[in-house]
């Protein structure tokens, strides 16, 4: 189990235990985190599940896929480097504390 703080656009924090082999998208959806709206169901085929991951954790997450490159396009204020769609990061003990920022809104 990992806890990932998903702070919202307006600074409000949810601190959340999400179980390992969920994803990061998952957690926040089945603990009514407010911003992600996983329109796709997590099937890397929208970008309502976007993020922009703290720097610190931006090199020890897995790459970004192809797939989830071309998904980021069509997100909300994209950052080459932090943006992130949540339904592609895997939870693992490995990710303990991971903070992510969700953007002003999803389209």
């Amino acid at each position: 189990m990992a806890k990932i703080t998903y702070v919202e656009f307006n600074g409000t924090e949810h601190v959340v235990d999400v179980p390992n082999g969920r994803t990061v998208m998952e957690g926040a959806r089945d603990n009514g985190v407010p911003g992600i709206d996983a329109d796709c169901g997590g099937a890397c085929a929208c970008s309502t599940c976007h993020v922009y991951v703290a720097p610190e954790w931006v090199g020890k997450l897995t790459a970004k896929d192809a797939m989830e490159e071309d998904m980021l396009d069509f997100a909300y204020q994209p950052d080459p480097e932090r943006s992130r769609l949540t339904c592609q990061i895997k939870v693992t003990d490995a990710i303990d504390g991971l903070v992510v920022n969700l953007p002003e809104k999803q389209i």
